[in-house]
């Protein structure tokens, strides 16, 4: 008999998963994909096409001449602001140079530590959002405002003397001719997009998104871009989330659409659904190992409805069979019934969303139990 902490993969189309409610990636795996990214964009920015220099310039001033059509040409004023405000630039600067990196290392740490199952949606869709761009930055060079000759901008970085900001010694050597689109907003606007599908707190969420208005102001009035920039970067973080999610769908088994009485739904008397019992008789004509479609169902409409990823506990129900009992990330509980132990844990490694776990103290920690919850344990006799 298998046990929870060794779930096979037995469904056709289910991608290969690793189990426990702590498992994730190999960080030494995660620092080698970063470490590729970051050799791609080295490698991509060191085979330049023809008029590099001359192609980035007067891109830069078909951006600022589309601004100044249209009367949206901002950049000039806050730069000539920021640059006689002293300390203030400097302040501007390390921003600039530091905030969007490491507001993006932390939350890829938070969900590697608390968010496993999140935390390989959210890398892959990040890999995606920087892969689009060093296409873009390589195709559609762009020089930076501060950098652009007549444009009467000035380099606060240089004036400051900011240490390790783009411009400086420090990395005098990277590709300064990339703003288009604004990696900064995309970091910035990723962070926030992931925070919302993982439900992080308010506060937190405030937070990112004061974050991405802070990054706005200052990668424009400190001259490293253009205001246009921004849309660009919001565009790409689209992308990568539209990619992240068709690959997730790609990875898990069939979608199957919920037939009518099988979602499991949220009671309002208490944090615990239903339970999808009629599972045994559609498993006829299918290996007695391999969920059902009903089964499938519910447990997606369950992470649906209740956050991503969800806890998924197996239990064996005597002749009855096996139950797979999640929780949500609200603290929901919820149950699919399943004809064997197997069932259920095949069950785990075809929906990408739950993860495997035990009652553990983490586990029975994140529950949220209702009084309904409460009745339903206590049995027939409290109910009288």
């Amino acid at each position: 008999m298998l046990t929870a902490g060794s779930v096979p993969d037995t469904t056709p189309t289910a991608a290969p998963r690793a189990s426990g409610w702590s498992a994730r990636p190999g960080w030494w795996a995660e620092i080698l994909l970063g470490l590729g990214l970051f050799g791609f964009y080295l490698a991509l920015g060191a085979v330049r096409l023809p008029g590099h220099r001359r192609r980035a310039e007067a891109n830069g001033e078909a951006i600022l001449a589309v601004e100044a059509a249209t009367g949206t040409d901002v950049e000039r004023a806050l730069n000539t602001w920021l640059a006689a405000r002293g300390w203030l630039t400097v302040v501007a600067n390390y921003e600039y140079a530091v905030s969007y990196v490491a507001v993006t290392l932390l939350t890829l740490i938070w969900l590697y530590l608390r968010r496993p199952g999140a935390y390989r949606w959210a890398r892959r869709s990040f890999v995606v959002v920087n892969l689009v761009a060093i296409v873009c930055f390589w195709l559609y060079p762009v020089t930076p405002p501060r950098l652009l000759p007549g444009a009467g901008f000035v380099d606060t970085v240089r004036l400051g003397g900011t240490w390790g900001s783009w411009g400086s010694p420090l990395v005098d050597g990277a590709n300064q001719l990339a703003a288009m689109p604004s990696l900064h907003i995309a970091w910035a606007v990723w962070v926030s997009v992931v925070l919302a599908r993982v439900r992080a707190s308010v506060p937190v969420q405030v937070a990112s998104a004061v974050h991405v208005v802070l990054t706005l102001l200052v990668i424009v009035a400190t001259g490293n871009h253009y205001w246009l920039d921004a849309p660009g970067g919001v565009a790409v973080v689209w992308l990568g989330v539209l990619a992240a999610d068709l690959l997730g769908r790609r990875r898990g088994a069939v979608t199957w659409t919920a037939p009518a009485g099988n979602s499991l739904r949220h009671p309002a008397g208490g944090a615990y659904t239903g339970a999808v019992t009629d599972t045994a008789t559609e498993t006829t004509e299918q290996s007695p190992s391999r969920p059902g479609k009903a089964q499938l169902a519910a447990a997606r409409a369950f992470v649906a409805e209740h956050g991503d990823p969800a806890r998924a506990v197996v239990e064996r129900l005597g002749r009855a069979g096996a139950r797979v009992v999640l929780v949500g990330q609200d603290g929901a509980l919820g149950d699919v019934v399943v004809p064997s132990v197997e069932t259920g844990e095949a069950l785990i490694a075809a929906v990408e969303e739950l993860t495997a776990a035990e009652w553990d103290a983490d586990t029975v920690g994140a529950t949220a139990i209702g009084a309904e919850h409460r009745r339903r344990m206590a049995g027939p006799r409290a109910r009288r």
